[in-house]
């Protein structure tokens, strides 16, 4: 640590905080012409005195002495920043060095003194000082009565203590944290909105900068960009695995607002299909962690809740998160379910289709909810393949014993960033694939071993393995119906070479036993030859649009919707369905 004398024109390099003397630091904000490390050892004394950020160096080093003390540190002059590893160990440093400080003096150099206290606050307010991401850990670190605050022209205005209600305001910092307590009772997501509002020069130190509050350390790699904000979150996960408030971040949707955002089963059966809006479709999927300190804009009173350590506690030993891939992790979580639907919005082709939604049961709850019975819910979209994804917004619900009951239900989910799905001509998207009533379940089977499509059931995309448009035998989807475990509703779909259409085929199957059952003027097939047989029901899609419903109780009604819709600028086509299975479907 390079500490200047307070009174002679001298720095000195103290290896150790063993032999380090008492010092003054200095908090401020940076100007045009501050004084170097380089330009400290180089230039005269005169031509240092010359700079304009010299004024304040001069004016730290005299308020010292009246303080008894004989060294200061300030970061502009006493950083060789020339040096990579100086650098990184000063930042790792730093919060450390303005916690050991005899006293911090914070220089608001865009404050003017006045003995109106009404008046001073309000100057207060509008400081650049409590805008910049460095000052957050400068106002945190010193104790409360030695972080003193100083005017532009170096007047005394007061303590931390002395203020600690005006700053709480400004800084949306909970005041007892600014009267002391320790940090680490703080949570993650507490701790990164406070930094929600502030800036840096350079966009890796809005990471850097918080080092110090999670007691992190890591190296600077300067040109990274936002990649080092994603480390220090990688870094908080690894010392903090309990600590889900670090997922808690994006605008919170209240119970009375959820409706809005997601839709509940009524809306699934109608015959009209969902429409493109951007005001309520999802734009843009994203993975576990945040961008910037700015998402946890309004997470500032989301805490632990004393769930988490039950849940890590579990005989089965619920993983901790792990890095999978760039950006992709998988974890344990408390999975809550509710069978609900969320839209998402295609930007190519431009439709609405409605993909199934998971709830993740963050282990935290709001600081100011008495009962702790509120919860933060983490929606999941599938978002293709093995991973699933998170819209911006998180769920708050004032409901008791959603986190109890959910604990107990531990899943495992890989999340990751919305993946750029390629669509190719002539795939077919399943714009809403659900059943009710009767139908319980769905399976994908192929055609047959040799079938060139695959099928990823969570985004609805059927597309061929290869670049070659593939005509006969698509996928089979088969729906299994409720109150007969033995039968099933098959539908087939083929892709027809004569004119490219889709064509529908409708199969009851009957499973229990190899004989073919005749009932209610229904043909079951036998559960071994009903990919053979001639159905009773099938239908040629006709295009641009058509709709085919089969009503024939009491097998389940099947309702199918087809739309060619163009991509590439309307040199191709994709088909995109809609099935639906299930009794008295909605015909408005």
């Amino acid at each position: 640590m390079k500490l200047l004398h307070a009174s002679e024109w001298r720095m000195v390099d103290f290896i150790s905080d063993d032999a380090t003397p008492r010092y003054a630091i200095l908090s401020h904000t940076w100007g045009p012409d501050e004084v170097t490390y380089h330009d400290w050892r180089n230039l005269s004394m005169s031509d240092v005195k010359l700079k304009a950020g010299c004024a304040k160096i001069l004016a730290c080093r005299e308020q010292a002495v009246r303080d008894g003390l004989e060294w200061v540190w300030v970061d502009t002059c006493c950083i060789d920043k020339s040096s990579s590893a100086e650098l990184t160990e000063a930042i790792n440093s730093m919060f450390r060095w303005y916690t050991n400080a005899h006293v911090c003096h914070v220089l608001l150099s865009d404050v003017e003194a006045t003995s109106d206290r009404a008046v001073l606050e309000e100057r207060m307010a509008k400081s650049r000082w409590f805008t910049r991401g460095w000052t957050l850990q400068e106002l945190l670190a010193p104790p409360p009565e030695k972080l003193i605050f100083y005017s532009s022209d170096w007047t005394r205005l007061g303590s931390k203590t002395d203020f600690v209600d005006i700053v709480s305001a400004i800084t949306r910092i909970n005041k007892q944290y600014l009267q002391g307590r320790d940090l680490r009772h703080a949570s993650v997501a507490q701790k990164m909105s406070w930094a929600a509002l502030r800036q840096t020069s350079r966009l890796e130190d809005i990471a850097y900068c918080l080092l110090g509050l999670f007691d992190i350390n890591m190296p600077m790699i300067y040109g990274e960009g936002r990649r080092a904000f994603i480390r220090i979150q990688e870094a908080i996960m690894a010392s903090t695995p309990d600590d889900h408030s670090l997922f808690a971040w994006g605008p919170i949707l209240d119970e009375a607002d959820i409706a809005s955002k997601i839709s509940d089963s009524s809306a699934f059966h109608e015959k009209e299909p969902p429409r493109p809006d951007s005001a309520t479709c999802e734009l843009e999927l994203f993975g576990l962690l945040a961008a910037s300190p700015k998402d946890f804009e309004h997470s500032g009173k989301i805490i632990v809740s004393r769930e988490a350590a039950w849940f890590y506690k579990r005989t089965d030993n619920p993983n901790l998160p792990t890095k999978i891939g760039r950006d992709a992790f998988r974890l344990d979580m408390p999975m809550w379910s509710q069978q609900m639907r969320a839209l998402y919005h295609w930007k190519e082709p431009n439709i609405a289709q409605y993909r199934y939604l998971d709830y993740a049961a963050l282990l935290c709850h709001f600081e100011d909810d008495p009962s702790s019975s509120s919860s933060v819910i983490l929606p999941l979209l599938a978002n293709g393949g093995w991973t699933v994804s998170r819209p911006r917004t998180l769920c708050y619900r004032r409901q008791k014993n959603i986190i109890y009951s959910s604990v107990s239900s531990k899943q495992t989910v890989s999340i990751a960033p919305e993946k750029q799905i390629e669509v190719r001509p002539g795939d077919v998207i399943f714009r809403r694939l659900e059943y009710t009533g009767s139908a319980k379940s769905v399976t994908p089977i192929w055609v047959d071993d040799s079938s060139s499509y695959d099928f990823d059931y969570g985004i609805g995309l059927l597309s061929s393995s290869d670049s070659q448009r593939r005509y006969g035998g698509m996928l089979i989807l088969s729906f299994n119906l409720l109150d007969q475990e033995d039968r099933a509703i098959s539908v087939v779909l083929h892709r027809l070479l004569t004119d490219d259409r889709i064509f529908i085929q409708v199969i009851p199957v009957n499973f229990s036993g190899k004989q073919r059952l005749e009932s209610d003027g229904i043909t079951w097939y036998d559960g071994f030859e009903w990919s053979k047989a001639t159905p009773m029901f099938s239908h040629s899609m006709a295009f641009p649009f058509d709709e085919w419903h089969v009503k024939k109780s009491p097998m389940p009604d099947v309702y199918l919707r087809a739309e060619r819709v163009p991509i590439d600028g309307g040199d191709h086509f994709v088909d995109v369905l809609d099935l639906l299975v299930g009794c008295n479907l909605d015909s408005s």
